[in-house]
């Protein structure tokens, strides 16, 4: 029966530590240019209106400002 408790509380554990992990993860919706070059990327101006960072961890965002 014990077995049964520590084997149950196991698994609720990991299954709460996986939700927190994937909330955590999100990247925002657009980043600024500080820190896509800080992340390693680079801000490429697509148009006037529109700057994208390429390469780093925000690869592919939107870069306002």
């Amino acid at each position: 029966m014990r077995r049964i408790a520590v084997a149950v509380s196991a698994a609720l554990l990991g299954i709460s530590l996986t939700g927190l992990a994937g909330t955590a993860v999100a990247a925002p919706a657009d980043v600024t240019a500080n820190q896509c070059m800080l992340g390693g990327g680079r801000v490429v101006v697509i148009s006037p209106t529109l700057k994208v960072c390429v390469g780093g961890i925000f690869d592919g965002q939107k870069v306002s400002g």
